[in-house]
């Protein structure tokens, strides 16, 4: 193999400094890392295997339908993508075309897996089955799922599948298990990537994501000196990550002359505030509040974390249902001007409610004139420059997939998270003063959020790029993997 790429969905640096982890720490003081910065709009991952941004691919945490009404969605899958194949060449597909044969596993929201020269395994996400057992279109060639199930692959294990419906509340419990979907990914990996004699390996493992999330608001009071933390939680993730580093050391291990990197999607941050960009357009007399659609609004994020597993799970199977709960606004949209949606822990930007894409009452002409305008307010508001926001319009594009973006994109500092919950401009948020175990992640509490700057470390090699830290995003990742396969003669 000549490139292996190892992706751990939501680690930063930090994750590394922790003590827990010294064979990756070794990685990272001698390997090469390039500044990267997320606008957590766009997905990271497909980012990294299509070399494009969402503006272009459409591939956002979550977006509107843009089909004339408020529809919101956070479902996306690889093949949502426009001209996939044509315009847009995943990386697999160009280095097929160049002769070289690829082992892709795991990447989220890249169901059903396409045909290609060597093996691919779908990973969850984007609103695609989160499920332990293979499904057939999750995987090629069409045999490839016997040996998965043959082998004891794990799909994926997340909070609802490992709390709701195995009831492992216990840490040890916890997080052991998903040591073992760690440790079956690895293994079937290294047997795939040897049987079918691959050169460019890829393969993403999301339970980082779920043991950040978890543990971030009990490291940050234990820090503090706040006694009120579930130490119990914070040995068993030790545990887990310093499994997960020998693993990673196995894995590295098994292909010596392979160049590796280590990346992320985007890092976490434990939340400091809460931003309702809603209320600031309220203010400004861009936005008018229903008190009828508030109510609703409210009723359904009080009580969503008491709905049981089973009935959530058939929500989301039933996207109708699914999208009306994700469409909840609380405004009128008949004089509403703009709107901000904040229904994942992402990054969310501001959209113009025009006739086009949302029924609105603002024509298409006026778009531009109201971006601008409120992109003023916003930088020149009080609160604003004291926090240290930033709002810009969205970049030109003729794309198809643009429509879904947000007409103005805000830029908050990590620890800022969107969210139409409070009713005020900037909330303050504060961690539980409680010792918060399992049992609290079912409450939808919100303690952490996505935060900019993903990993991006090159091992065993150099990244082949210059990256500007201003404006480098993931999609260099792209361009370096490439860089390193010329095409071969036929």
């Amino acid at each position: 193999m000549k490139t292996l790429v190892i992706g751990m969905d939501g680690v930063g640096m930090d994750t590394f400094n922790r003590g827990w982890t010294p064979y990756m720490a070794s990685l990272i003081d001698s390997g090469t890392t390039v500044n990267l910065r997320e606008d957590l709009l766009s997905r990271g991952w497909l980012e990294i295997v299509t070399g494009q941004h969402a503006i272009k691919t459409g591939a956002l945490y979550e977006g509107p339908v843009a089909d004339g009404t408020l529809t919101w969605t956070d479902s996306f899958k690889l093949e949502d993508i426009p001209n996939l194949g044509i315009e847009v060449k995943p990386i697999w597909q160009v280095l097929n075309e160049r002769g070289y044969k690829v082992g892709i596993m795991n990447i989220p929201t890249t169901y059903p897996a396409p045909k290609v020269d060597g093996f691919f395994i779908s990973g969850g996400g984007g609103g695609g089955s989160i499920s332990q057992k293979i499904a057939e279109e999750q995987c090629q060639p069409d045999d490839l799922m016997h040996i998965l199930r043959d082998l004891g692959y794990i799909v994926d294990e997340r909070l609802p599948s490992l709390l709701d419906e195995k009831g492992l509340y216990e840490p040890v419990g916890f997080f052991n298990r998903l040591d073992e979907m760690n440790q079956k990914r690895t293994e079937v990996f290294i047997e795939l990537a040897n049987r079918y004699e691959i050169d460019f390996g890829f393969v993403v493992y999301r339970s980082p994501v779920t043991t950040e999330t978890l543990i971030l608001p009990e490291l940050e009071k234990s820090l503090a000196g706040n006694t009120a933390v579930n130490q119990d939680f914070i040995d068993a993730a030790k545990t887990f990550y310093m499994k997960f580093d020998a693993m990673i050391e196995r894995l590295i291990k098994a292909f010596p002359l392979a160049e590796v990197l280590l990346l992320s999607d985007h890092s976490m941050s434990v939340c400091r505030y809460f931003v309702n960009a809603n209320a600031l357009l309220v203010q400004e007399g861009l936005q008018v509040l229903s008190s009828e659609r508030r109510w609703v609004f409210d009723m359904v994020k009080s009580f969503k974390h008491l709905v049981p597993y089973w009935l959530k799970k058939r929500i989301k199977q039933n996207p109708r249902v699914k999208n009306r709960i994700q469409s909840l606004v609380t405004f009128d949209p008949m004089k509403t001007w703009a709107f901000s949606m904040a229904y994942s822990n992402g990054a969310h930007g501001i959209y113009i409610n025009d006739s086009y894409r949302f029924g609105g009452p603002v024509s298409e002409s006026s778009i531009g004139e109201i971006a601008d305008q409120i992109v003023s307010i916003f930088n020149n508001h009080k609160e604003s420059k004291e926090h240290g926001f930033f709002a810009c319009r969205k970049p030109d594009s003729k794309c198809e997939m643009s429509r879904r973006y947000p007409d103005v994109v805000l830029a908050l500092p990590d620890g800022y998270q969107t969210s139409n919950k409070y009713q005020k401009f900037i909330v303050k948020a504060v961690l539980p003063p409680k010792a918060l175990d399992l049992r609290d992640m079912k409450k939808d509490l919100r303690t952490v959020g996505k935060a900019h700057e993903p990993l991006a470390l090159s091992v065993n090699g150099a990244w082949m790029i210059n990256a500007d830290e201003k404006v480098a995003d993931l999609t260099v990742v792209y361009n370096h993997v490439l860089d390193g396969f010329p095409a071969r003669a036929e």
